[in-house]
């Protein structure tokens, strides 16, 4: 039975993928995989915007994602804004110095999918998408 760990290991295995060959086209930037796999989780994640949200769906330690966070931070790409509410926690935000990035790293991906998804039919795409919407209204009824 493929049980909701394997599922996502699979899909950290997948990001770890896609983070390390999408490094290869940004040797000059000097990013991290970690750096490249928080930048892809802000921009298609909206609801995820704090260090401890990462950590959870990256499956890092809180001490490699505070480093990635600080280098991001660094470099312009991201700033952290406090919340309003509770001054303890802090949001990250991508900036606009790292919309550039993020286009390469949407070309880089489009070209990882041709490869990887090359033997997957059609049919198997819409049977993966239906049964992630389903997953995703499951997760989202108990939120």
């Amino acid at each position: 039975m493929f049980t909701v760990e394997d599922f996502l290991r699979v899909s950290n295995q997948m990001r770890d993928y896609y983070a390390k060959k999408i490094k290869d086209s940004f040797q000059e930037f000097n990013f991290s995989p970690n750096e490249i796999s928080i930048l892809i989780v802000l921009k298609n994640n909206s609801t995820i915007t704090t260090s401890t949200e990462l950590k959870v769906v990256l499956g890092v330690s809180k001490t490699l994602i505070s480093r990635s966070v600080d280098s991001l931070e660094k470099k312009g790409l991201i700033c952290t804004c406090i919340d309003e509410k509770d001054s303890r926690i802090h949001h990250l935000q991508l900036t606009g110095e790292c919309k550039p990035i993020l286009k390469i790293i949407d070309e880089e991906i489009g070209k990882i999918n041709k490869t990887l998804f090359n033997d997957v039919s059609v049919e198997e795409m819409k049977s993966l998408k239906q049964t992630m919407s389903k997953l995703q209204k499951c997760v989202e009824k108990e939120e």
